[in-house]
């Protein structure tokens, strides 16, 4: 039988779910698989590459802050990663890394299993961070029209570069008027997270929209933006689902395995489910 070793990287790092992700794909598949989180600083990279590949990883996934610095290790690089400009997954194969972004597929395909094809439609995507790019490069892929909406629109400018984005100032007037036009409402930001102080400031952008509502935040379960969409009608979903299908497209790069992602999905969703919202 292979055996498979991964892990994730990242600052801080003691908050992850992908070991439990990762560990629970293994069993179900029937695998051996080991996966661990490393506490990785900046200017330590280096050093952790070295360890992989002398330990013989499979893979690793990458998370802040290393998103971006870990593509000067890289011998090859995906080209939608490399449109996104960030990696959150490494495959090593004979020493040599190859570097993807599992991302916006991940998003793509949870919004796919509610019923939402982001296909050629509007989306607005609040919030310019590393996750909001490469959900904002997903979309372009799949023909649609992103406005991104955040606080200094002078710090997008990597979206304000591509063709179909147009990038606007965050604020209530203007959630306003791009609400009414849009397909897809996507919250990238950490507004609403548990352990975070700042929450939206002002819900009645959702009052003239027939939008759906994404919000990657997946704890608390039902954010504040999910409930206030839906007590207006709409229809809203948190995070865990992004959360569970980059995982399983990263797992899948690591290991090679074909199997049913839908299933795998339904199956994680349960049993991660448990471990996040049961206290």
């Amino acid at each position: 039988m292979n055996s498979y070793r991964m892990g994730v990287i990242g600052d801080p790092i003691a908050h992850t779910l992908s070991p439990a992700i990762h560990t629970k794909m293994a069993e179900h598949l029937g695998l051996c698989c080991e996966y661990t989180a490393h506490h990785v600083k900046r200017g330590e990279l280096g050093q952790f590459v070295e360890r992989t590949k002398a330990e013989n990883f499979a893979g690793f996934n990458v998370t802040i802050p290393h998103k971006k610095d870990i593509m000067d290790f890289l011998d090859e690089c995906d080209p939608y990663a490399r449109k996104c400009g960030a990696v959150n997954t490494v495959k090593i194969t004979d020493g040599k890394l190859k570097g993807y972004n599992t991302d916006g597929d991940g998003l793509y395909a949870s919004l796919k299993q509610n019923g939402i094809l982001m296909d050629r439609s509007r989306v607005l995507l609040l919030g310019a961070g590393g996750a909001a790019l490469s959900i904002c490069q997903k979309a372009l892929d799949v023909g649609a029209k992103v406005t991104v909406l955040c606080r200094s629109p002078k710090k997008a400018a990597a979206f304000a570069e591509k063709d179909g984005v147009t990038v606007r100032e965050l604020s209530p007037t203007v959630q306003k008027e791009c609400a009414k036009v849009t397909d897809i409402i996507i919250n990238a930001t950490p507004l609403g997270m548990e352990g975070i102080p700042d929450d939206f400031w002002d819900f009645s952008f959702l009052d003239e929209t027939k939008a759906a509502v994404y919000d990657i935040v997946y704890k608390p379960a039902e954010t504040s933006l999910m409930r206030e969409s839906r007590n207006r009608g709409l229809r809203a979903f948190n995070g865990l689902g992004m959360l569970i299908n980059q995982a399983i497209y990263a797992f899948s790069i690591f290991t090679g395995q074909e199997f049913d992602f839908g299933e795998m999905a339904s199956y994680l969703e349960r049993e991660i489910g448990k471990i996040v919202y049961t206290k």
